[in-house]
């Protein structure tokens, strides 16, 4: 069984690549994988030296954010790159940091399999999809590191962790009608949480239902430009824009290389058809420096340049898919440089400048794409060569993405994004619309203008980085009046 999906890989990225196979590609994926392997090294070992050693149970394994002064309820997802690097090294530094951090982790595991986000601060368990999928792949892969006991107990989380995903449709199933959804990457992502651990744990009904969720988010792709949609509240019907709730970064970190994972997993070619017109649609919107354009999305308060604040990363389901799509290992390999570049004292910090601002790192940044980052070193080899060039790299002039009303600009050294998108999230009136000028980018300069929240809100404020500057100024370029105390 641990096997099957190496084999299930192989044979579709064998069937994907055709005649694009070849054996120069075999050099430049090597490098690809030092450098990923060499920036994993480079965060974990940091984020070991941050996980505490303490005679109370509530504090001994976990791992202290220098910039929350907190610990993260989803510290847990770091047990896929420890185990990986546990495996790849052969170091017991890494493999016992996992099992402390897991036994750490009972702190927030509750009575019915799931496990919180956070501690004493939300009550929220919707991530325990993510979770599962972190501690399924650190199990199939590496789970013959464990002892026995650790390898039963680590098994049997994760089977009550299926159970608690199967108990609660309103947060991830998308097949019900008449019931108000959690935001697409929870059910989006518990395809393949599901289906995984139906295979590891001989739970059929666990892949049966995987597969009615994937039937019912096939809808969720939009008609002209195949966006995923359904990151924010109001999936029901279209803005006066014509516009549905799609945010890039939850969509590309997420839910799009989860559907994938499931895809291959169960032979879904439906589904992983959309997926990869989806894919290639995103794709548009990473800039040539390695970074995502987000200035648009509903969710773009947790926008950080590189990727998402608590979402994991593109890497594992863009290399799925890479065999036909050389574009995609150039995105890859930009994005791990970008990040490499952001990266200062082993930590990711936030944005590009937040060294320069003195603005500490929060761990969340870190521990999350070195989930994602793992989870592709996980998979073998496509022997092909990077296509050298994205999207936006030509010099087109202007494209239109008519289901986000946005338009991105090509003109020689410059890339702009405009944009009427009015799919607001929860919070209205924070989101930069009617025709903005949403980033602005130069080849040299980098960004020169990025859009940010009109009013800066913590509009999820256990997941973002509070800020402690005086004086805040929105910077999206715009003409704003402000009359009888209301801003417009």
């Amino acid at each position: 069984m641990r096997n099957m999906f190496f084999i299930m890989i192989l044979f579709y990225v064998s069937f994907l690549s055709g005649q694009a196979r070849n054996v120069n590609g075999n050099s430049f994926d090597n490098s690809l994988r030092c450098e990923a392997d060499k920036l994993l090294t480079k965060w974990m070992d940091t984020f070991l030296t941050y996980q505490c050693i303490h005679p109370d149970s509530a504090l001994d394994g976990g791992v202290l954010c220098p910039a929350c002064a907190r610990m993260h309820g989803r510290i847990g997802d770091a047990v896929l790159p420890l185990m990986y690097l546990a495996e790849k090294t052969g170091n017991h530094k890494y493999l016992l940091g996992a099992k402390r951090l897991m036994a750490w982790m009972e702190n927030v595991h509750r009575p019915d399999g799931s496990w919180m986000n956070d501690v004493h601060i939300s009550d929220w368990n919707g991530t325990t999809v993510f979770a599962s999928i972190a501690l399924y792949e650190a199990l199939h892969y590496h789970g013959h590191l464990l002892d026995d006991s650790t390898r039963n107990h680590w098994k049997q989380q994760l089977l009550n962790a299926g159970e608690f995903i199967m108990d609660n449709p309103f947060i991830y199933s998308r097949k019900r009608k008449g019931m108000r959804n959690m935001n697409v990457n929870y059910s989006a992502s518990a395809t393949y949480a599901l289906y995984a651990i139906g295979e590891l744990c001989n739970r059929p009904d666990f892949k049966m239902e995987a597969r009615e969720i994937a039937a019912g988010l096939k809808s969720y792709f939009t008609g002209n430009n195949c966006f995923l949609y359904g990151e924010g509240p109001n999936i029901s019907s279209e803005t006066s824009n014509g516009c549905r709730p799609v945010d890039l970064l939850y969509n590309i970190e997420e839910s799009l290389p989860n559907m994938a994972y499931y895809a291959v997993m169960a032979n879904d070619t439906e589904l992983l058809s959309l997926v990869e017109r989806s894919m290639n649609t995103h794709l548009e919107f990473m800039l040539p420096d390695g970074a995502w354009d987000n200035s648009w999305g509903t969710r773009s308060f947790k926008w950080t340049y590189w990727g998402g604040r608590t979402s994991d990363g593109f890497m594992g389901g863009y290399y799925l898919m890479a065999a036909r799509h050389p574009e995609y290992l150039e995105a890859i390999h930009r994005n791990i440089r970008l990040q490499d570049e952001a990266t200062h004292g082993g930590l990711l910090y936030g944005g590009m400048h937040y060294l320069a601002s003195g603005i500490p790192p929060c761990i969340h940044h870190t521990f999350g794409h070195a989930k994602a980052l793992a989870s592709f070193l996980e998979l073998p080899p496509v022997k092909i060569n990077s296509s050298g060039s994205l999207p936006r790299d030509a010099v087109y002039g202007m494209k239109y993405f008519k289901d986000i009303r946005t338009w991105l600009l090509s003109q020689g050294a410059w890339r702009a994004t405009f944009t009427g998108y009015d799919a607001e999230y929860k919070v209205k009136g924070t989101h930069p619309m009617g025709g903005a000028l949403s980033l602005l980018w130069h080849a040299q300069a980098g960004p020169v203008f990025a859009a940010t929240m009109n009013q800066y809100k913590l509009i999820e404020a256990p997941n973002m980085q509070s800020n402690t500057r005086k004086y805040l100024m929105g910077g999206t370029p715009r003409v704003e009046l402000i009359q009888d105390g209301v801003a417009y």
